[in-house]
């Protein structure tokens, strides 16, 4: 969960019963290095880490963030110490992209239960807020304490191969673990991680125009179609009345909409964009064909058309399936671009 405030911050991801999981920033350098800059890692990785190297270690994760929504965090303790970090990450497995738990904590905090702490958090995020149907560890074969780890976790090995860093191949093992939804709610959850996901980068790149990712369908379809009554926009989107009526009135208070009175028919009124709502379409349609280009880079571009369109099949069959929505629970906010 991403907490608001409190003992994580306003960048806290996770918390179990002893650690909170927090976004890094260069001001863990000092963690970052005690944790990379150790015998332990050097043995792993087979490599001597920087200064300048955990620095870029951070700005990668950060990186990750922006782009995918998770990377690897920094593990802080509850009394406000950084004791390492951990996460989830995409990582090359002999020609595929897999997502794998990563941890790593400072010589002085290991041994405790922190890892498969943080390790087993992490699991969860990936299976119920990202509807992740596998989850992996990429493990070398003589890494007996995080073989422990992965297998705490209920993981089992998948295959063997060989892998290395700076040119010297080592023996690993592919460990993971399987969702254990029934195979139908993958869609379900899926489409409903994406429109949340897309709301929230859509929150960012439209609040300096004032607008909110809930809120961008309001304005496409005012200024598509001025003079449209609130009883039309029913029609459009499967939103309860109420939310409708929040949502139209928030945005005639901001100055996106005015209303006009329906001469035929003096209970309705009509709505019409404004200067502001007008100039913000083009925005809106940049900041969702930013979103939108990034989340499709796991789909090979020959086969993008034909994905979009059975998407498109499945939401218009969802809506055939929804024979009264004004009967329905009310749902939050959301939709598409038109």
């Amino acid at each position: 969960m991403r907490g608001e405030n409190g003992e994580g911050g306003n960048n806290m991801i996770l918390e179990t019963e002893r650690l909170l999981l927090r976004e890094l920033t260069q001001e863990d350098l000092p963690a970052v290095c005690d944790t990379l800059q150790n015998d332990e890692v050097r043995r792993v990785y087979e490599h001597d880490f920087t200064d300048g190297e955990a620095a870029a270690w951070i700005d990668r994760q950060r990186a990750r963030y922006e782009r995918y929504g998770f990377g690897l965090w920094a593990a802080q303790l509850r009394g406000g110490e950084t004791i390492g970090m951990a996460g989830l990450t995409l990582q090359p497995c002999e020609g595929e992209e897999v997502l794998e738990i990563g941890c790593q904590l400072r010589p002085a905090y290991r041994g405790q239960g922190y890892a498969r702490e943080a390790a087993a958090a992490c699991l969860r995020f990936a299976f119920h807020q990202l509807a992740a149907q596998r989850v992996h560890c990429i493990v070398k074969r003589d890494n007996l304490p995080s073989r422990r780890v992965a297998e705490s976790l209920g993981m089992t090995v998948r295959r063997e191969f060989l892998a290395g860093y700076g040119g010297m191949q080592k023996p690993h093992l592919l460990y993971a673990a399987d969702n254990s939804v029934p195979p139908f709610f993958p869609l379900l959850k899926g489409l409903s991680v994406g429109d949340r996901h897309a709301r929230a980068l859509l929150d960012r790149e439209l609040a300096p125009l004032g607008l909110s990712g809930s809120q961008y369908m309001y304005v496409l379809r005012v200024c598509a179609y001025p003079g449209v009554t609130q009883d039309t926009f029913l029609r459009f989107f499967l939103i309860h009345p109420s939310n409708v009526t929040r949502a139209l009135a928030a945005l005639e208070k901001a100055g996106f909409v005015r209303r006009e009175e329906n001469a035929a028919d003096k209970r309705t009124s009509r709505l019409f964009p404004t200067r502001r709502a007008v100039e913000a379409v083009g925005k809106i349609r940049a900041a969702a064909a930013r979103w939108q280009e990034r989340v499709l880079e796991p789909v090979p571009q020959e086969e993008r058309e034909r994905f979009l369109s059975y998407l498109s099949a499945v939401s218009l069959r969802a809506a055939a399936l929804c024979s009264d929505p004004q009967e329905s629970a009310e749902p939050e906010d959301g939709g598409l671009l038109p």
